[in-house]
């Protein structure tokens, strides 16, 4: 295994040092996957020159900013299912047509999640992932009929949404950039939130306090504007940048993008 992950790293790191770019589709990010991204990160830092007392902060960061792409599609398909279900029990026509509008626009979009229990769909996709993880990791003995129902469901909606993520690692002379891009639009509430979350973390670094962000009187723990944000822009801020600046995260009606990227010169040996 560990072979296969030397394998894999050096060919992204070849077509880096080819192409200057690499682009990785992920649907999950289990325990081996984290594993190949170190990896590929361990290389990548060794083949250009990079500081290695970086790595490890820089790793955690996408593998944070990943994992709130994949609960996002996670959330977008399962939150998607149950505005069809409640669209049947008012019993609508033209279901499909209604939902492709619905979800093609912000306002309906963010109007039909006035209607959806936050809590429930959050939980509903926290424990899918958790189950995923399971069955990847050759733990289906600790899996349950219902469990395995659940996932089938999960996988089929994923499947019927096409919705994947996009990794990206480029290189240019003076910046490398990690982008992060998953097939489904952000609610508008979620962004604000994000926005606001930022905001506050970065007066509080204005003041010379930005670690008391991860306090538990500022740190917004949903599942769309949590810790994963919260250090990558802390990381920013120990190597002097602004996160606002360097780090973007921006929707369309069809997808998320997360950008970060970091000027060479503060990553180089």
């Amino acid at each position: 295994m560990r072979e296969i992950q030397k394998n894999k790293a050096t060919r992204a790191v070849e077509k880096l040092q080819r192409d200057r770019i690499v682009i990785f589709r992920i649907n999950a990010l289990t325990r081996i996957g984290r594993e190949e991204l170190m990896t590929i990160f361990t290389q990548l830092f060794t083949e250009f020159g990079f500081n290695p007392a970086m790595l490890f902060n820089l790793y955690s960061a996408v593998v944070e900013i990943i994992f709130n792409a994949i609960k996002a599609n996670a959330k977008h398909v399962f939150f998607k299912s149950e505005v069809k279900t409640k669209l049947i029990r008012q019993k609508f026509e033209n279901i499909d047509e209604l939902l492709q509008i619905i979800f093609q626009e912000e306002a309906l979009r963010d109007f039909m999640a006035r209607h959806i229990v936050a809590d429930k769909l959050k939980k509903r996709v926290n424990t899918v992932l958790q189950i995923d993880d399971k069955k990847r990791t050759g733990r289906i003995n600790l899996l349950s009929k219902k469990d395995l129902e659940l996932l089938y469901e999960f996988k089929r909606l994923l499947e019927e949404e096409e919705v994947l993520i996009h990794f990206t690692i480029a290189l240019t002379e003076d910046r490398i950039t990690f982008n992060v891009v998953n097939d489904t639009p952000i609610l508008a509430k979620d962004m604000a939130r994000i926005e606001q979350s930022r905001s506050i973390h970065k007066a509080l670094f204005t003041e010379g306090r930005s670690t008391d962000y991860f306090g538990p009187d500022y740190l917004d723990v949903t599942e769309s504007a949590g810790f994963g944000i919260a250090m990558a822009d802390e990381i920013y801020y120990e190597m002097g940048l602004d996160p606002l600046k360097y780090f973007t995260i921006s929707a369309s009606n069809s997808s998320t993008h997360a950008v970060m990227y970091f000027p060479r010169e503060k990553v180089q040996l």
